[in-house]
């Protein structure tokens, strides 16, 4: 699942001093810099403080200005937070049973959707001679934190990614990133997110169930051991308020649970060892199991369908509705129908080399069947010319169009389909524009 928000500069600030973000390559979760724009600022690896706040304040670390004019910092976008949360049972997987082949899987598919943004979806306005237009740079700046619980401190494996607001033009120069066809795109982003993950799982030996939308859990999960880790705090104190009341007040699991859900949470102060020891309690307390871990082999791909196949499924399901669709079409319908069955890049490179479609326009398609159909229709109406009857004789009044309440268009419409030689008619309209209404007054 994908969720955006816009940061200023005081907002994203926070992300550097929150729980679980550490500033060295030994933590738990290390923060990095990703994309071409920080390469380009020399920014990689962990992310330095100072670095991020200058970043943030449309800085680069050597104070050159990336905003490409004078702005107001109180009223500035200093960065988009593009979170990449994974689903609950990927969270326990990786969090409560320790699996370090899950989180690779989730900065891998973090990684992947990131870079389609950057790739397509990177832009800012310049001024031309022809006014402001929008221009796709393909590179962002962005500081990945990484993050291991939610505001209830469960299990929540999630990143954000504060894309700052800067990207730089292919002259050098740095202007401010406009955020807007990233965030329209962001349900696309967050279906690529899921795909690779499941992907990425698959190859070790995890099963998923997809659900709804492009999304999924794995397989062996209980909807009850994912209902035990989605709760809220309160819920979490009143069963321990129930076990008390039984006499259990001394249950170590109990106590472990009490401390995690109850202590005043500041930045650093809850230890991951602490967070398994409550999860692992809670598991105790409401009599759940972990399923065990997969040993690591990668599922048969044998009844997988091909990437060719899966591409040519979207295309007659986009042709058959829409006889011009856009690319994010196909590939959303992929993720929702094909979800982990082939990568990102084996999906593109079948849809690039795909012989039915044919582009027309920046992102959009038509199909070859689409294409012949049309044509073979005009061939139809071109052959029909002049070689019928027409059902009144021309020049013959109609009288009896005024008692239908006919507007102008509609009679011209209905004069021209009974005088017509033509063994073809073609009429065209907008939704509600009276089409079948008039048509059943030439019948």
């Amino acid at each position: 699942m994908l969720s955006t928000s816009n940061l200023s500069a005081a907002q994203a600030e926070t992300y550097y001093t929150h729980e679980d973000y550490y500033s060295s390559e030994e933590a738990a979760h290390p923060t990095k810099w990703v994309g071409k724009g920080a390469a380009s600022l020399g920014l990689a690896g962990v992310v330095n403080q100072q670095e991020f706040s200058q970043m943030l304040s449309g800085q680069a670390p050597d104070g050159l200005s990336l905003t490409g004019k004078v702005v107001d910092p109180e009223k500035r976008r200093a960065a988009t937070d593009f979170t990449f949360s994974a689903p609950k049972s990927v969270s326990i997987a990786a969090l409560v049973q320790q699996d370090e082949r899950v989180l690779e899987a989730h900065h891998q598919a973090v990684a992947k959707a990131l870079s389609v943004l950057e790739k397509r979806y990177a832009q800012t306005r310049i001024s031309t001679e022809a006014g402001r237009t929008k221009v796709t740079t393909g590179n962002i700046a962005a500081a990945v934190f990484t993050h291991s619980t939610s505001r209830e401190a469960e299990p929540q494996l999630h990143s954000h990614c504060v894309v700052m607001s800067a990207t730089q033009l292919e002259d050098g120069r740095w202007f401010s990133l406009s955020n807007e066809a990233a965030i329209a795109n962001q349900k696309l982003l967050g279906q690529i997110y899921q795909n690779e993950l499941a992907v990425a799982l698959k190859q070790h030996g995890y099963q998923i169930e997809p659900k709804a939308h492009g999304q999924f859990e794995l397989a062996g999960y209980s909807p009850e051991l994912l209902k035990a880790f989605s709760t809220r705090r309160q819920q979490i104190l009143k069963l321990i308020e129930e076990w008390e009341a039984t006499g259990s007040e001394n249950n170590r699991a109990m106590r472990e649970t009490a401390t995690l859900v109850s202590r005043k949470r500041k930045p650093k102060e809850v230890d991951e060892g602490l967070l398994r020891r409550g999860w692992n309690a809670l598991i105790q307390l409401k009599g759940l199991e972990l399923p065990n871990l997969p040993d690591g082999t990668t599922q048969a791909v044998g009844d997988q369908p091909s990437a060719t196949s899966v591409i040519d499924a979207a295309i007659q399901h986009c042709g058959e509705r829409e006889s011009v669709f856009r690319r994010t079409t196909l590939e959303r319908f992929v993720f929702e129908h094909e979800l982990g069955v082939q990568g990102f890049e084996a999906i593109e490179g079948a849809l690039a080399e795909s012989p039915e479609l044919i582009r027309v326009a920046d992102g959009k398609f038509t199909t070859q069947t689409a294409l012949n159909l049309e044509l073979n229709t005009i061939c139809l109406m071109q052959q029909g010319r002049g070689q019928m009857a027409p059902i009144v004789p021309s020049g013959t009044r109609l009288n009896g169009l005024t008692n239908h309440s006919l507007n102008p268009e509609q009679q011209n419409a209905v004069e021209m389909a009974a005088t017509t030689p033509d063994a073809v008619m073609a009429w065209q309209g907008v939704a509600g524009a009276g089409k079948t209404y008039a048509l059943r007054i030439v019948d």
